[in-house]
C-alpha cells in the first residue's frame, strides 16, 4: 500500500486535511500528518508528501527519504461560502485576514481568481502592527482569531479546500485505480469552485467526453481494442467486432482473442493468423503510457484482404495519376565493376527511410536511379514525385513543394492546392539539381525533415507527412557549403547515404553494350556497328554522358532508316562529332566545371549562328544538356563583361568577339 504524508505549519489546519484525506480515500493508502508548531519527525517511507506551503519543503526535506516526491496543495471554496460578499459594495476597503502574510495573499488571489473582484482586500496575518480604524469588515478563511477586535462585521468564509486538481494528481502519482475514487470525484466537484478550469471543463463533461470518444473510435474503419494492465477487455470498436466476425450472443470470442494478444509483445503490422475465426490479420500492440508509466495497452485490427483491395486501388490511382516510378534496377544498363558496385549498394540503401543524395554529371541517368531505389524500396506502392528545383523560382518552388491555401496569392487556384509533399505521402520526393535551391527555401526543407510536417502557404494548419527525400545534384555540395551558398546543418541532413554515378568515360567497358542495348529499344532490331565506330566511341569523352550517348545513336539510326540491317559506321556520326570538343575550353579557374560546360556550349553555339538566350536554351535541350535558362542568362552576362560575347546594334542576338575567337 503506498504512503502519503501531509505536512502544515499549524497544528488544526493538520487536523482538518487529514480527516478529509482520510474521509475521501479510506483503506486505499496509508496517510499520516505533521506540522511545524508540533515538530517533525522522521519518515522511513513515503511515496508522496503534501505541503501546504513551498517554503516546507527546504524545512520537511531532511525528515523524508531522497526519493521522496514533495507536492504542494492547491486549495479553493466550497460553493456557496462567498455568497457574501457579493452583497459588499464595490471599492471598499475589507481586512482579508489569514494566518500569515503570504497565506493572505495566495487567499486575496485565489478569490480575484473567483470571480470577486469588487472589494479592495487589505492583507492582514499576525503581528500586523498597522490599524485601520476606517475599516469595519474582515473576510477570513477559518482564521477568526487572528481577526482585530475593533472589526464589527466578520464574514468566515471557512477554511480553504483541496481542489479537483490535487485529487486527481494524488491519484496519478500513487497509481490508484477505483472507479470509485473517479465517481466521488465527480460527486466533489460539484462541490467546490474550481480553480483549474480546464480540468473542471473535463470533469464537468466526463461522460459527454466519453460519448464522444466511443463515437469517434466507432468510425474508424480498423479494429481497435483496449486493455488494462490485468489484460482485461476495457475498450472496443464496432470494427473489432467486424473484423473478427463477432455477434451479440458471441462475446465469449473474445476470451480466446485476448489469450493470443496477452502473450504477445509489442509489435507493429505483424501478420497473425487467427483459426478460430479462420482471418489473418495485421495487428499491432502498442502500451498507452502516462508518466512514463504504462496504464493498458492498445491492439489495432487490420483485415488482410481489405488492406490489399486497397492497395490494388491505390496502385491503380496512383498509375492513372502518373505519381510512379517507371525505371528498376534492371533499366541501368553496364556490366562494369563500378556500376555493378553502385547497383548493389543502391538496392542495399533503398531498404532504408534515410535520404539518399546522388550524386552524377549531366546525363548520368540519376533521376533513373532514383527510380529504382522506390521501387526496390517498402514505399513502391506509393507515388513517386521529382521536381527539378532549378526551373522554377523561389515563390514558384515553394507552391510546388508545399502546398498553398485558397486566396494565399493573387492567382491562387479556388481551393488550394496540395504541395508534392502532401502528395508523395508515404512514397517518396525526388528533388533534383538541390544544389539550386534558394537558400529561404533550404531552412523550410530542413525543418520538414527534422519535424516530418509542413504548412501550406497562406494556411496555419500543420500537416504531418512522411515522405522518402532522394537529392541529386550535378556538383559536389561541399563545395557550396565552404561558399556559404548551402546550408551546412541541410547537407548533413541529405548527406546520410551518397551515391556517385560514374561518368561514361570512367566505364568504357559498358560502351558497346550501352548502343546496342539503347539501339534495340528505339528499333526492336539488332543493330550493327563496326570496329572503326566502336573504338571511336570508345575514345570520346562524353561530356553528356549516357544522354550525349542516346542522342548520338538516335542520330545515327536516323540516318540509316531502312538500312538497319547493313553495319553502322564512322560516316554515320553527327556532323559535328569530331569538332573541338568545347567542354575543354576552361573560361576562368574560378568556374565550376558545370559552368565551365555552359560557357563552352554557349560559345559553341554562337559560333555557329549568331542568337539569343532563349534560342541557345532550346539549342541546349536538344543537345541533350540539363543547362537552366537562368545559368545560361548569368553566363552570358559574365562573357559580356569579359568581352568574349557582345551584342551588335543592329542585333538581339550574341556574337563572338574578337577575345573569344
Amino acid at each position: 500500500m503506498k504512503n502519503l504524508v501531509l505536512i502544515t505549519f499549524g497544528k488544526f489546519p493538520k487536523s482538518y486535511y487529514m480527516d478529509f484525506l482520510k474521509n475521501f480515500f479510506r483503506d486505499r493508502i496509508n496517510i499520516e500528518g505533521m506540522s511545524i508548531t508540533e515538530g517533525l519527525f522522521n519518515i522511513e517511507k513515503c511515496d508522496l508528501a503534501l505541503i501546504t506551503l513551498p517554503s516546507l519543503t527546504n524545512i520537511a526535506k531532511k525528515y523524508f527519504p531522497k526519493d521522496t516526491i514533495f507536492m504542494e496543495i492547491d486549495r479553493t471554496f466550497t460553493k456557496g461560502s462567498l455568497d457574501k460578499l457579493n452583497e459588499i459594495e464595490k471599492g471598499k476597503e475589507v481586512l482579508l485576514v489569514n494566518n500569515s502574510d503570504r497565506s493572505a495573499a495566495e487567499t486575496i488571489s485565489l478569490l480575484h481568481e473567483s470571480g470577486i473582484k469588487h472589494i479592495d482586500f487589505i492583507p492582514y496575518y499576525p503581528n500586523f502592527k498597522e490599524k485601520f480604524k476606517d475599516v469595519d469588515i474582515a473576510v477570513t478563511p477559518g482564521q477568526t482569531k487572528y481577526v482585530p477586535d475593533y472589526i464589527e462585521n466578520v464574514i468566515d468564509i471557512g477554511w480553504r479546500v483541496f481542489d479537483v486538481s490535487t485529487l486527481m494528481n494524488i491519484i496519478v502519482k500513487l497509481e490508484i485505480e477505483d472507479k470509485e475514487l473517479l465517481q466521488k470525484i465527480d460527486e466533489y466537484s460539484q462541490k467546490i469552485i474550481p480553480i483549474n478550469y480546464s480540468f473542471h471543463y473535463l470533469q464537468k463533461n466526463y461522460h459527454k467526453t466519453k460519448n464522444e470518444l466511443n463515437m469517434i473510435i466507432d468510425i474508424i474503419d480498423d479494429g481497435v481494442l483496449v486493455y488494462d494492465k490485468k489484460n482485461d477487455l476495457i475498450l472496443k470498436n464496432k470494427s473489432a467486432d467486424k473484423i473478427l466476425n463477432i455477434q451479440n450472443d458471441k462475446e465469449e470470442i473474445y476470451e480466446d482473442i485476448n489469450s493470443i494478444f496477452a502473450n504477445i509483445g509489442y509489435i507493429e503490422n505483424k501478420i497473425i493468423d487467427i483459426k478460430k475465426i479462420n482471418k489473418t490479420l495485421l495487428v499491432t500492440k502498442r502500451p498507452i503510457e502516462l508518466n512514463s508509466d504504462i496504464i493498458s495497452n492498445l491492439v489495432i485490427l487490420k483485415d488482410k484482404s481489405n488492406i490489399e483491395k486497397l492497395e490494388r486501388k491505390l496502385r491503380k490511382d496512383i498509375k492513372e495519376k502518373g505519381y510512379f516510378a517507371r525505371y528498376n534496377f534492371s533499366d541501368i544498363y553496364g556490366k562494369s565493376k563500378k556500376i555493378e558496385n553502385l547497383k548493389k549498394k543502391a538496392k542495399k540503401i533503398s531498404k532504408t527511410n534515410a535520404p539518399i543524395l546522388i550524386i552524377g554529371e549531366t546525363g548520368t541517368g540519376k533521376e533513373l536511379l532514383a527510380q529504382s531505389i522506390h521501387n526496390k524500396s517498402d514505399r513502391n506502392k506509393y507515388p513517386f514525385l521529382g521536381i527539378n528545383c532549378a526551373t522554377l523560382s523561389s515563390n514558384i518552388l515553394e507552391s510546388e513543394l508545399f502546398g498553398y491555401e485558397e486566396g494565399a496569392f493573387t492567382g491562387a487556384a479556388k481551393g488550394g492546392k496540395k504541395g508534392l509533399f502532401e502528395m508523395a505521402h508515404m512514397g517518396s520526393l525526388f528533388l533534383d539539381e538541390i544544389s539550386e535551391l534558394p537558400l529561404d527555401t533550404q531552412t523550410k526543407l530542413l525543418r520538414v525533415i527534422q519535424e516530418k510536417e509542413i504548412m501550406r502557404i497562406g494556411g496555419n494548419k500543420i500537416i504531418p507527412v512522411d515522405v522518402r527525400i532522394i537529392t541529386a545534384s550535378n556538383i559536389e555540395l561541399k563545395h557550396l557549403v565552404n561558399k556559404k551558398k548551402f546550408r551546412k546543418d541541410l547537407y548533413y541532413r541529405l548527406n546520410v547515404f551518397t551515391l556517385k554515378i560514374p561518368p561514361l568515360r570512367e566505364r568504357i567497358e559498358d560502351i558497346e553494350d550501352l548502343i546496342l542495348r539503347l539501339g534495340h529499344k528505339k528499333t526492336q532490331e539488332k543493330i550493327k556497328l563496326s570496329k572503326e565506330l566502336i573504338k571511336k566511341l570508345k575514345n570520346h569523352k562524353w561530356e553528356g554522358n549516357i544522354r550525349e550517348l542516346e542522342n548520338t545513336i538516335e542520330y545515327m539510326i536516323f540516318m540509316k532508316k531502312s538500312e538497319l540491317d547493313k553495319e553502322i559506321g564512322i560516316d554515320d556520326l553527327p556532323e559535328d562529332f569530331n569538332q573541338k570538343n568545347y567542354f575543354d575550353s576552361v573560361i576562368d579557374e574560378r568556374f565550376t566545371k558545370e559552368e565551365n560546360a555552359v560557357a563552352a556550349f554557349i560559345l559553341k553555339t554562337l559560333k555557329e549562328k549568331s542568337c539569343g538566350r532563349r534560342q541557345i536554351y532550346k539549342k541546349s535541350i536538344m543537345a541533350g544538356h540539363d543547362f537552366t535558362e537562368y545559368k545560361i542568362r548569368k553566363m552570358m552576362e559574365n562573357l559580356e563583361e569579359k568581352n568574349i560575347i557582345y551584342y551588335p546594334s543592329n542585333s538581339r542576338g550574341a556574337k563572338i568577339s574578337d577575345n573569344g575567337r
